[in-house]
């Protein structure tokens, strides 16, 4: 059982990579044709269900004439919880 939640946790963390990578490539213009584009469209079809979620409860914070998505910065604090939890049940219970 314990190989199990590691490979949750690897998985998890990778997810939150992928995150990471989504943020940094969102600040830049991506021609969404070519290569470029079908990266950017997997990063934006993984995350995006579970970032939505985040989207309903988190407003935009406006800062002068920009809008910032705090969504990530929820998104990925949960996952390090659930990471957390993990780690705590696989060292206490297994």
């Amino acid at each position: 059982m314990g190989t199990f939640i590691d490979i949750v946790i690897f998985s998890l963390r990778v997810y939150i990579g992928i995150i990471i990578i989504r943020v940094i490539i969102s600040w830049f213009r991506i021609n969404l044709t070519g290569s470029w584009g079908r990266f950017n469209k997997f990063l934006f079809d993984t995350t995006e269900p579970f970032l939505i979620i985040f989207r309903k409860i988190v407003p935009f914070v406006r800062i002068g004439k920009v809008y910032i998505d705090l969504s990530y910065i929820v998104a990925i604090l949960l996952i390090e919880i659930l990471i957390i939890l993990l780690q705590y049940i696989s060292v206490r219970f297994l």
